[in-house]
């Protein structure tokens, strides 16, 4: 028998379990989206250090930073030990802190632009999240304790700024 070259074989129906799992989480993150949003810029901070720390390592493995330098020690720990107290602080904030906040400062001043009372709720959500780190860790620095509420500042306006995004919404 000859098979012709430009015969097509038929193609097979089913579908494979990585594609189908792929597809419903897809779904899933599209359908509830607003759910991981207090989510995201803890991630980005763990990733963030651990890309520090990568780059840290192989400076290390250069010559050109020293072992000794407490500065790549600190970043690991913070990547490791501070993701899940920034994500759960992260989290309770969001629910607790930011719904309120956003409520109260959109009634009591009304003729605020937007930008101004985006920035204004991020800010207030971010404090909340450094002021939980900070009661959460118990620095013994004052430069630690603003270290942290800095980085509650930023997480907070970073998940805001993702919630507008992702929930459509501009306040």
């Amino acid at each position: 028998m000859r098979i012709k070259r430009n015969q097509r074989t038929a193609k097979k129906t089913g579908i494979s379990i990585v594609h189908g799992m792929r597809k419903g989480f897809v779904q899933h993150v599209k359908k509830n989206g607003v759910l991981y949003a207090p989510a995201l810029a803890p991630i980005v901070f763990f990733f963030l250090a651990h890309v520090i720390y990568l780059l840290a390592f192989v400076l290390m493995k250069m010559g050109v930073l020293q072992n000794e330098q407490l500065v790549h020690k600190a970043i690991v720990t913070w990547a490791v030990f501070g993701f899940p107290s920034l994500l759960l602080s992260s989290y309770l904030c969001f629910y607790v802190v930011n719904r309120f906040a956003v409520g109260v400062l959109a009634r009591k001043f009304p003729l605020w632009s937007a930008t101004t009372l985006n920035l204004s709720i991020g800010s207030v959500y971010g404090g909340a999240i450094g002021v939980l780190l900070v009661l959460l860790r118990k620095p013994e620095a004052w430069f630690s304790a603003l270290l942290l509420l800095c980085i509650g500042i930023v997480a907070g306006q970073g998940n805001w700024f993702f919630y507008r995004k992702i929930a459509g919404v501009d306040a």
